[in-house]
């Protein structure tokens, strides 16, 4: 069983000003109501492999590590917790003089039934308020 969940916004600015933003996972308080605190566990800049110790409000604290890190386009993490797999993909393409953000959350495992009917719906709001802010702060 998978979840899936996928929220696109434009945000008017180029992708060099939002990449930053974006994967300064530890500055993610100061602008994401959702998250509570970011910790790396590793030393050195994002790469595969790094873990962060991230706490978002009114969810247990959980380590994500790194899985795919494209420079200025893509950066994706995964955690696991009570049989299942969580992935959250951050994609982003200059689309017209904007920039074009995806989020993708995915939930695989034999938990993934029972977490996504418990929680599916505060993910996917988290999800949809992590765009809106990353807008939010980086658009001039």
């Amino acid at each position: 069983m998978r979840m899936r969940y996928e929220s696109t916004t434009e945000i008017a600015t180029r992708p060099e000003e939002v990449w930053p933003v974006m994967t300064d996972v530890e500055r993610w308080p100061d602008w994401l109501p959702t998250v509570a605190s970011v910790q790396a566990l590793d030393d050195g800049p994002p790469r595969p492999g790094v873990r962060y110790r991230l706490v978002q409000r009114r969810t247990p604290p959980a380590v994500w590590a790194v899985t795919v890190f494209a420079p200025a386009r893509e950066f994706t993490w995964a955690t696991r917790f009570l049989g299942a797999r969580m992935t959250a993909e951050h994609h982003l393409e200059a689309a017209g003089g904007v920039t074009r953000v995806r989020l993708v959350l995915s939930l695989e495992g034999r938990a993934a039934p029972v977490l996504a009917s418990i929680a599916g719906a505060r993910m996917r709001r988290f999800v949809d308020i992590e765009a809106t802010a990353l807008k939010w702060r980086c658009e001039p």
